[in-house]
């Protein structure tokens, strides 16, 4: 190996300390939040994390795939989860009360809100991260979400639809700001869309109008 080379993979290193991929991916969530994806770019996020611009290149590939995995900070797929199993703090015996409230307090909570309107924004907004957040939403949520309804098609046909409802609930509601959505209490909004969300995920094929590749 030439001495260039070996000085181009030492660039992202800084002497002395190991590069933190969490600490890079908690440093983008921060510059996607406040930028958005088209103004974040790899160097500005590397001086957030007080690492070299190559070694964020390194570890991610692109900004595309930056932005997907700074996603699962503020979207955690094992929080979807535990809600459609019932191990969620809710309580709820009904499953899509339990999965409208714990979507809904990722969009509300202090720590997360300002985020997620962000990076949905972005998803609407720029062809890259739209790319992004589909990869997210297809390989993390709607994959765990099908796998505890039981796997397959059919299960994955009914994760979309549910989500299709929730992410519709939030664009009107929270980035759109459409009334008179945007201005209910959030548990009247729990309890309009959670019988939706509970029919997708629970109803009968039959009942639901599965097309028969979907039975």
């Amino acid at each position: 190996m030439s001495a260039a080379a070996k000085s181009v993979r030492r660039r992202g290193r800084r002497q002395g300390e190991p590069v933190s991929r969490e600490a890079v991916l908690a440093a983008a969530k921060e510059r996607f939040a406040r930028d958005g994806y088209d103004k974040t770019t790899l160097r500005a996020v590397a001086e957030d994390a007080r690492v070299d611009a190559s070694m964020v290149l390194y570890l991610f590939g692109s900004k595309q795939e930056l932005f997907r995995e700074s996603l699962r900070l503020i979207i955690d797929p094992g929080v979807l989860v535990a809600a459609l199993a019932g191990d969620d703090a809710t309580g709820e015996p009904d499953i899509g009360t339990r999965m409208v409230r714990t979507y809904l307090t990722v969009w509300e909570a202090p720590e997360s809100a300002v985020s997620m309107r962000a990076m949905l924004a972005s998803a609407t907004s720029n062809p890259d991260a739209q790319a992004a957040f589909r990869a997210f939403m297809q390989n993390y949520v709607l994959a765990a979400v099908s796998g505890v309804i039981g796997g397959g098609d059919e299960a994955r046909l009914r994760a979309t639809l549910a989500a299709s409802s929730l992410v519709g609930t939030a664009m009107l509601r929270y980035l759109m700001a459409v009334g008179p959505l945007a201005e209910l209490p959030t548990e009247d909004v729990v309890r309009l869309v959670a019988p939706t969300v509970t029919r997708y995920l629970t109803a009968g094929a039959d009942e639901l109008g599965l097309p028969d590749g979907y039975r």
